[in-house]
């Protein structure tokens, strides 16, 4: 079975290093609380409501109104997005189809209604800014935690999101296909224990 972590639903923060990266080692303890935020219990289909806030280098924001959809097909999942506001980019749609198959690429279409066509989503664009944001194309899909090593942040081990506690966990990719792909090096994650989720990650790319 396909065991993976989805960075769809929190906060996400990119941060660009330039020194070079350090070695990271997998630590069971790590890993165990991630199998636990990936065996969560999310139900067979949800519907939300979100907000997508773009803050440009003057602090102004822009904020984009969307509607979801997600419902599992037997061991696969597939997530609709619709942009409702603003003007810009009302009605276009985005599908993710994540396959339970770690050796099956997950699918991706973007409905641009300016054009009238529907654009297939290469893997080699999979680290291509999703809808002009910090966010990428790989953030909208699940990822295989077999692909990574998980270790603590020892500096903050533990710490708080919004008063509450969180343990903050590195997520490393083991590969350099899994960095081309998500175009990530590295990134932090901060996991509520009380509810196994993740609510913020901190992306991080090499320069």
């Amino acid at each position: 079975m396909k065991r993976s972590f989805t960075a769809f639903f929190f906060l996400v923060s990119v941060i660009v290093f330039t020194q070079p990266q350090n070695t990271f080692a997998d630590d069971p303890k790590a890993r165990a609380i991630m199998e636990k935020v990936d065996a969560r219990d999310d139900g067979d289909h949800q519907t939300s409501d979100m907000e997508m806030v773009l803050i440009d280098k003057k602090g102004q924001k822009r904020v984009r109104k969307i509607h979801t959809f997600s419902k599992d097909k037997g061991e696969d999942t597939m997530r609709l997005m619709f942009f409702l506001h603003p003007a810009d980019v009302k009605d276009t749609a985005f599908l993710t189809y994540d396959y339970d198959d770690p050796d099956k690429d997950d699918d991706q279409w973007l409905y641009l209604p300016a054009l009238r066509k529907t654009k297939r989503i290469a893997t080699s664009d999979k680290s291509s800014s999703f809808m002009g944001s910090d966010l990428n194309y790989s953030d909208m899909t699940s990822r295989d935690l077999e692909d990574y090593d998980f270790s603590f942040y020892e500096k903050a081990k533990e710490s708080e999101v919004r008063g509450k506690k969180v343990y903050v966990i590195w997520s490393v990719p083991r590969s350099k296909n899994v960095i081309d792909e998500t175009g990530y090096e590295k990134s932090l994650v901060f996991v509520r224990p009380d509810i196994d989720m993740v609510v913020r990650a901190i992306r991080s790319r090499l320069i």
